[in-house]
């Protein structure tokens, strides 16, 4: 084996040698293993609310780059047919990519609570799945006095029915199922759909928007 120059044979400059093989090394490693892989997935075609339960028409397949380990948490192209007919757990946003933790189980899903409220107060009819709500109640007292509250904001809408065929459409009611990020409150959506009144207020972009309550008097006058 032939000797190393005298400089190379020092302590110092072998060790710097060595510590740029170890450097060398592991670049190549780490480049190794953020690898990225084309493939396709499966991607929300329009917003999504939780509770959706999708459709051919909500899927559409999307040609995506990305490491290994993240393709492996989203819902590939062969799962597409799969997921029609399964309910959302999360929202996901219109182009974006529907993860495998996105979709409920089979028969699973949010929880969700049916109102039955007026027609002309459920939106006139305009009401539609997708929407976003907040629920009012009206309690009126034996002396005529009556008092309104906000009891639940932002709630996704996740099916609407329609009045009965042949009734009235100011005295028909319709179902109104929406999802509940905090079941808790189901126990106040129930007595107010009981013993009060029911209005639904589209947020649409004023979600955050304040919502006083309002009370009367037995006059019908503010008190």
């Amino acid at each position: 084996m032939a000797a190393l120059p005298r400089r190379l044979a020092q302590p110092l400059p072998l060790v710097g040698i060595v510590l740029l093989a170890v450097s060398a090394a592991g670049y190549i490693a780490v480049a190794a293993g953020s690898r990225t892989h084309d493939s396709e997935v499966v991607v929300a075609a329009h917003e999504l609310p939780a509770g959706t339960r999708l459709t051919s028409g909500d899927l559409r397949l999307a040609r995506l780059s990305a490491g290994a380990q993240l393709l492996a948490q989203l819902v590939p192209a062969a799962g597409e047919t799969a997921l029609v007919g399964r309910r959302l757990a999360t929202p996901v946003l219109a182009g974006l990519p529907v993860g495998r933790d996105s979709v409920a189980g089979p028969g699973g899903g949010p929880a969700a609570f049916t109102l039955t409220v007026s027609a002309l107060h459920a939106l006139g009819g305009n009401l539609a799945v997708g929407d976003r709500v907040s629920v009012l109640a009206t309690f009126s007292s034996a002396n005529g006095a009556a008092t309104a509250r906000v009891i639940a904001r932002h709630l996704a809408v996740l099916a609407v029915g329609q009045p009965p065929v042949g009734i009235d459409q100011a005295s028909a009611t319709v179902p109104v199922t929406v999802a509940l990020p905090d079941p808790g409150i189901a126990s106040e959506l129930a007595l107010a759909n009981s013993v009060g009144k029911i209005d639904l207020l589209r947020d649409g972009g004023n979600a955050a928007a304040v919502i006083g309550s309002a009370a009367t008097d037995g006059n019908g006058a503010a008190p």
